[in-house]
């Protein structure tokens, strides 16, 4: 029976191509583009490592999080593996950037070190060589090298005898791991992975030995016969032992073991996120069901006397439901297959909205069984709801009605009140996407082009961390005096200055308690002030004002800090501030403010934040360090001088990056600019369908509509008289769509005003011009129906009667 049916469904559609057609790619839009959404989703949540599905794999995690997001330091994890010992098998992870010293000149390798016990717990593929990644006690050290490095940077080399040279440090390349690899820790795919106990060997940065530096992921395997609440027992006495030991550090810290399969709380903030973008983009797919359904009762409408000749001969209503569902299946079955095409053919235009960032990340595009699933699971729903009630309606057809004299064209050619709610429901649905977009484009366009209080189209940054290359504070003040030297000596650069952290850079502010004028800091209640440590002449490079007295100057005091404006404002209502001296840190020292800058930007697209700027001393230099140079023209031809001017000065730093600073606020407006085209997509896709769906309406109007025509034209009706009511028609179903998609969109917007920076979210211009741009468009796609309409022949008309 059900092979029947497919026939029956076939030879219909094969008769229909033009329908048939229009329904499949209908339906393709909205799956594809919910499959390419998807498929970004898999390679987030449900592809990575293989850790994930392990159920008895997860996570230590410190608390409370902060700064560090639930890391852990070198000591920590010595603490807890101890702890945990007969229970859990413990393992960690930590990311670094090392010098890669080759053919005479340093690049950055992004390395991840790892315990000893790491890849005992993931066991990943190994594509070439072994798993070796081990401390030995003389002779060179064992490592493994990511597929994309091998490939890319050593040209997939030989790896009998192949050696790398990173912070000065031979190692010997024992195993290559598949470019698709990245560890529990999210989407890192680093170049090298190195033996965590030999990190002392590589002359890395002494903050990454501290107790108090959390920058280790651990991992831990629940041993058999073990349970989660043992193993956080055991955490809970040992964080307490901690707290004792280091009362300084780790008065307050506690930790927690939490499965992999419970979806940690990073995983659970993408899964939120993922899932609120999957329902914005199933809106599509919704639009394009109701596309199809359209079409269907259209075509419902059109099948009426051969429904009527089937339920003459005894085709039961069930059996007459079966036909119009199975088309729907066939239609939706096709259009999956399009959907696979369209999510594997759009990969590489996914990975351009990437986040720009330097550290090498990898997501797996590639569509595989999840997605395939998924299309089914869209296929199942596309082939039901665009069906439902023409399958309804065709089993309910009036046989003496659609085989009466008049059966053939019995039906009006106006569109019933369902269909009309279809259509509102599309071309509300596009208005509704479409001016959101427009909003978007409005916000992520000011924040392009907005006073951030510094010259941003003149700046180069240079970011580096010669602590990491093995260099101690000393050496490392030497080698950024000598590029800021040579630096302002190339052509094209007006001025140069350090700082630790430039403005709008990756990862977490640096803090400092500031103290009240009279009592202390005891309770931990002071407020919590992100800190920079600049050079003299940086405010100057910037192109950053001062309001109130002026920057470092080379033979300032070390106790002196320069304020912005916020805080001034926070600390003396009453206007002082220069001069005025505040307490900072754990002993509550005193500093005297020097200077006040304007407006400047340091974090924040929206607004300054409070922020205290102390002189660049010599313990900074122990941390990563910012060169910005503030060039006399463009600054993009200035990048690869900046770098050849590094190289230059020491061959043995490599650069973090070296971008412009439209470059390095380029992360930050990446979330405007992803959401942005998010919606413009969304919003072109479902205009399309609702085009179609309004001109399809239209069509068929027009078709059930001749022999009116026909008799209209014999008594006297001029062809513009035929074209003005097809499209006065048109525009019944059209301003309703409008003005609720407006409705829509501006609701929508209103309660998500964070979202619009810079934007009257319930400017009138906006709606307007989206719902002209709309009508506009809609309205061509009916013309070609209405000129139909026009060139009735009513001879032909009455005769088809």
């Amino acid at each position: 029976m059900a092979l029947n049916d497919l026939r029956v469904a076939f030879r219909q559609l094969g008769r229909k191509p033009v329908f048939t057609a229009t329904a499949v790619l209908t339906l393709a839009i909205g799956m594809g583009v919910n499959a390419v959404a998807f498929g970004v989703v898999n390679g987030l949540l449900f592809k990575g490592s293989s850790t994930s599905h392990r159920p008895d794999l997860g996570r230590v995690m410190t608390t409370p999080g902060g700064d560090e997001g639930g890391n852990a330091s070198i000591a920590d994890f010595d603490r807890f593996a101890e702890a945990t010992r007969g229970a859990l098998d413990l393992a960690a992870e930590g990311r670094a950037a090392l010098a890669w010293r080759h053919d005479g000149a340093a690049e950055t390798a992004w390395v991840l070190f790892v315990s000893p016990d790491y890849f005992s717990l993931i066991d990943p593929h190994v594509i070439a060589g072994r798993l070796d990644v081990s401390r030995t006690d003389g002779g060179v050290r064992a490592v493994v090298i990511g597929e994309r490095f091998w490939r890319d940077k050593l040209g997939s080399a030989s790896l009998a005898g192949l050696t790398l040279r990173l912070n000065d440090t031979d190692v010997s390349v024992a195993g290559v791991l598949p470019g698709s690899f990245t560890g529990p820790a999210g989407l890192y795919s680093p170049d090298v992975w190195l033996p965590l106990k030999d990190i002392s060997l590589f002359g890395t940065a002494p903050e990454l030995q501290a107790r108090e530096t959390q920058w280790l992921f651990l991992l831990g395997r629940l041993r058999n016969g073990s349970s989660i609440a043992e193993v956080q027992g055991r955490l809970a006495a040992a964080s307490a032992q901690m707290a004792r030991d280091w009362p300084e550090s780790h008065r307050e810290r506690g930790a927690r073991f939490r499965l992999f399969t419970e979806r940690n709380s990073e995983l659970r903030g993408i899964a939120t996120g993922a899932a609120i973008g999957m329902g914005i983009i199933g809106l599509v797919l919704l639009l394009a069901c109701f596309n199809v359904a359209n079409l269907l009762l259209a075509r419902a409408i059109e099948r009426q006397r051969d429904m009527g000749i089937r339920a003459a001969l005894g085709a039961r209503p069930s059996r007459l439901m079966r036909l119009v569902v199975t088309e729907g299946f066939v239609i939706s079955a096709l259009a999956g297959i399009v959907a696979l095409l369209i999510a594997w053919w759009t990969q590489s235009l996914v990975t351009s909205f990437a986040m720009p960032i330097e550290e090498p990340q990898h997501l797996d595009l590639t569509p595989d069984l999840n997605v395939v699933g998924f299309i089914v699971v869209l296929v199942l729903i596309a082939g039901v709801l665009p069906g439902l009630w023409p399958a309804i309606a065709a089993a309910r057809v009036n046989v003496i009605r659609v085989l009466g004299s008049q059966g053939g064209n019995s039906a009006s050619g106006r569109p019933s009140p369902w269909r009309r709610w279809l259509v509102g429901a599309q071309i509300a649905g596009s208005t509704a996407f479409l001016a959101l977009a427009a909003l978007l484009a409005q916000s992520y366009a000011g924040l392009s082009v907005a006073d951030y209080g510094f010259d941003k189209d003149h700046l180069v940054v240079a970011q580096f961390y010669p602590a990491s290359n093995g260099y101690d504070a000393a050496r490392s003040q030497r080698f950024v005096d000598q590029l800021l030297a040579r630096t302002r000596a190339l052509p094209g650069i007006a001025d140069a200055a350090a700082i630790d952290d430039a403005p709008f850079f990756i990862g977490f502010n640096r803090v400092t308690s500031v103290w009240p004028d009279q009592g202390t800091c005891d309770d931990d209640k002071c407020p919590q002030i992100p800190t920079l440590a600049a050079a003299p002449g940086y405010f100057r490079t910037m192109g950053v004002s001062m309001v109130a007295g002026h920057e470092f100057e080379a033979n300032g005091s070390e106790n002196e800090v320069v304020i912005n404006g916020p805080f001034a404002k926070q600390q003396w209502p009453d206007g002082r501030g220069l001069g005025e001296t505040i307490r900072v840190g754990a002993r509550g020292a005193s500093y005297t403010v020097v200077g006040i800058t304007g407006k400047t930007h340091t974090r924040g697209l929206d607004r300054e934040r409070l922020t205290i700027y102390f002189r660049l001393g010599s313990d900074h230099y122990e941390q990563s360090l910012t060169m910005v140079a503030r060039t006399t023209g463009a600054p993009a031809p200035m990048v690869r001088s900046v770098r050849e001017a590094a190289q230059e000065v020491d061959p043995n730093v490599s650069l973090i990056a070296v971008k412009t600073m439209d470059e390095q606020m380029a992360v930050q407006l990446w979330p405007f600019r992803t959401v942005s085209w998010m919606f413009t997509i969304c919003g072109a896709l479902a205009l399309i369908l609702a085009t179609v769906g309004l001109a399809g309406v239209v069509i068929h109007a027009v078709n059930q509509r001749l022999r009116e025509f026909g008799v209209r034209v014999s008594l006297g009706a001029t062809p513009r008289d035929l074209v003005q009511d097809v499209l006065r028609n048109s525009a019944t179903l059209l301003l309703p769509g409008l003005v609720l998609g407006a409705i829509l969109a501006a609701s929508a917007a209103r309660l998500l005003q964070v979202a619009f920076i810079g934007v009257n979210v319930l400017n009138p211009i906006t709606y307007l011009a989206v719902a002209l741009l709309e009508g506009a468009i809609v309205c061509v796609a009916c013309i070609g129906p209405a000129l139909r309409a026009a060139r009735v022949d009513p001879l032909i008309a009455l005769r088809s009667e």
